[in-house]
């Protein structure tokens, strides 16, 4: 059974490579069996072409389709959600592909895929992935190009025949679609600026939330022991900071997260106090909500920096000590941490003042407060509480507590990436029998400990460090993951101490990676990292180039907004929505026309022009051998007359008049062109 349409083959083949190429930029973040089926049907569209392989029926069709959602519910639980949405849509253009019969099927195709590529950029902004949707798009032009080169009714024709005149498309014609399609790309960049400049932003269509199984590593809102040593595994990027002056020196870097007040003996997480509730902010996205001044004490200047921060698929943001948001959408909570007011689902820039000098809560910390930073549960770690119960006897100063605390850790604990797995009294299996843990079992021991002192304390989760850029800005990444402890002290507030730095002062003082020395596990999650090769020159300085590059792109992109604010304003004024339209309806219109006189300019004059100049020669050559063209003579009646003239050049400009005709009212190319004026020259 021949279908009565099917697509040749210089089409099929655009067709496909932008199918790949679509499909390829969407898997990282798909479940591996639909980038599998993508590749099935790939084969079965290739082997059906050749007449290898028959026809899905409808029953192989429901069946795939039944397999398919089947599939998604399993991997995701719903449908609702962008992650989900979006491998549904692939999975329906890859059973699109399969079950393609008429036209109207490759068109669905072709625009299928121009709307899942666009879709990317809800994932990824950066400068290569938008080169790559612009690739992805070059591609679908020259398929949709394609399609309209040469369809083949089959209706009238034999198998034999049909399966000769696809596969007789000639070599030539091969990359004409993607010429083609790059002029129609070159084409429309001019109304792409003049959209991008005038249309307003849809912050609403950026914001949508991003939850799913394949979420990126990062800081939570709990931790365990363990948790930190995983991320010191990944080299993924957390955010990048550029300050108004100089960087702050490495030691000063805590990026604050989370705090931690909640034990429950194996994790720690956010208690009732943090919530959302009213009383638990200073700042609602830019309109304070009470005094600071019993809470804080600020001294020194402020450091003004600006932070773009990466997906986190979580609301709340970093900062050095003592932040005050200078960006919209930002709130500030009591414990003086930051909460974005939507889940970071994409690239986010905000501006940060912070003092690194400071006491918080000095003079007064609330019984209700007193009682959350003390609590631990009961049964758990009884070897940690009989020791802190006596030192606490032994020291009345809280301060000199910490110290001997502090001494502890320096005495035989070990800093490494691969910690023992832990039991149920997890403190005291660290603190006397392992004594090798990460950040996060120095931090909660520590905690801990000191609770049950009787000393106020809890855990804050961030990222501390980064690595400097050439270019003025710090790098921090997921290794540079982190967690240290804040104690209570009458008269000084909260204070930070970070019993890591006791047992490796150079994962403070320098990066994770001088901390480990050789520890196999750092960046293990991250092989194909440029990170691994920091020690080849040319490859580092190769790595800080395209990241300086990505962060101009991002930083230009998220501040565009204030950027396009004054442009409207000085081209339009008090601008609204009638404006922006007038502005588009004669800016576009007018680029339009543009292209449209420069279309006919190019139709009428790149070969005509030149044609009749050639024809004008072999007219003035005609001339002063005698033979003179009349008023109203037609090519081939001037032709004709020649002939009768002069029989010994009656072949010579026959031929040359064929030519020109052909390439007058036919089909012949500018290649012909050279040709013409070849037979010209040696006309005699």
């Amino acid at each position: 059974m021949i279908p009565a349409w099917q697509i040749h083959r210089n089409a099929l083949v655009w067709l496909l490579l932008a199918f790949a190429a679509v499909i390829l930029i969407h898997s990282a973040h798909l479940p591996n069996w639909i980038t599998l089926a993508a590749l099935v049907s790939v084969i079965w569209r290739v082997q059906r072409y050749r007449g290898v392989w028959p026809t899905p029926s409808r029953w192989v069709k429901l069946s795939l389709l039944a397999m398919c959602l089947a599939g998604l519910f399993l991997e995701y639980g719903k449908l609702i959600g962008l992650e989900p949405m979006v491998a549904l849509l692939v999975s329906a253009y890859t059973l699109k592909l399969l079950e393609m019969e008429h036209r109207r099927d490759a068109l669905l195709v072709v625009f299928l895929a121009f709307f899942i590529a666009a879709v990317q950029a809800l994932f990824d902004q950066s400068i290569g992935n938008a080169i790559y949707i612009l690739g992805c798009i070059l591609l679908i032009i020259a398929a949709l190009v394609g399609l309209h080169q040469g369809d083949v009714l089959l209706s009238t024709q034999s198998q034999v025949q049909a399966q000769t005149q696809f596969r007789s498309w000639p070599r030539s014609h091969a990359l004409r679609p993607l010429k083609k399609g790059l002029v129609i790309l070159l084409q429309a960049i001019p109304l792409m600026i003049l959209l991008f400049i005038i249309m307003p932003r849809l912050g609403s269509l950026w914001a949508v939330p991003i939850q799913s199984h394949s979420a990126k590593t990062g800081v939570t809102d709990t931790m365990s022991p363990g948790d930190y040593s995983r991320l010191g595994r990944s080299a993924d990027l957390a955010f990048r900071v550029s300050f108004d002056g100089e960087i702050p020196r490495q030691h000063q870097l805590y990026w604050r997260g989370l705090v931690l007040s909640d034990f429950d003996g194996r994790q720690w997480s956010r208690s009732g106090l943090d919530s959302y509730r009213d009383g638990g902010f200073l700042q609602w996205f830019g309109k304070s909500i009470q005094p600071w001044d019993s809470l804080i004490e600020r001294r020194g200047q402020p450091i003004r920096y600006s932070v773009v921060m990466e997906p986190s698929q979580q609301p709340w943001l970093y900062s050095l000590p003592t932040p005050v948001p200078q960006s919209t959408g930002v709130a500030l909570t009591r414990d003086f941490w930051l909460l974005s007011s939507v889940p970071v689902t994409a690239k986010k820039q905000y501006e940060v003042d912070s003092w690194l000098d400071y006491k918080i809560a000095a003079n007064d910390l609330s019984n209700y407060r007193r009682s959350i930073e003390l609590e631990i549960p009961p049964d758990y770690n009884p070897r940690t509480v009989e020791l802190a119960q006596r030192w606490r006897r032994e020291i009345s100063n809280d301060k000199a507590l910490v110290r001997k605390v502090l001494g502890l850790y320096n005495e035989k604990f070990v800093y490494t990436l691969q910690p023992p797995l832990l039991g149920k009294h997890s403190v005291d299996e660290f603190l006397f029998d392992t004594q090798r843990g990460f950040c996060g079992h120095f931090s909660s021991s520590f905690v801990f400990f000191m609770r049950a002192a009787g000393v106020p304390a809890r855990v804050v989760a961030g990222y501390q460090g980064g690595e400097r850029h050439p270019d003025n800005y710090l790098l921090v990444r997921q290794y540079d993951a982190h967690a240290w402890a804040e104690v209570w002290i009458a008269g000084e507030g909260w204070i930070r101490v970070d019993p890591t730095a006791a047992v490796a002062p150079e994962r403070i003082e320098a990066n994770l990676e001088e901390a480990l020395g050789d520890n196999e596990g750092f960046l293990a999650d991250s092989p194909l990292s440029l990170m691994h090769f920091r020690h080849i020159n040319w490859l580092n300085n190769l790595r800080l180039k395209l990241d300086s590059l990505n962060y101009s792109w991002a930083r230009w992109v998220l501040g565009y907004d204030s950027i396009q604010e004054d442009l409207l304003e000085k081209w339009l004024g008090a601008y609204n929505p009638l404006r922006i339209a007038l502005a588009l309806l004669i800016a576009g219109g007018g680029l339009l026309g543009l292209l449209a006189l420069w279309q006919l300019r190019y139709r009428f004059s790149s070969k005509h022009d030149e044609l009749d100049r050639v024809f004008l020669r072999l007219c003035q050559t005609l001339e002063k051998a005698g033979i003179p063209r009349e008023t109203g003579e037609g090519p081939r009646a001037y032709a004709q007359r020649v002939a009768e003239r002069r029989p010994d050049l009656a072949r010579q400009v026959k031929g040359i008049n064929s030519v020109y005709e052909h390439m007058r009212y036919g089909s012949e190319g500018q290649e012909r062109l050279k040709v013409l004026k070849n037979a010209i020259r040696r006309l005699k």
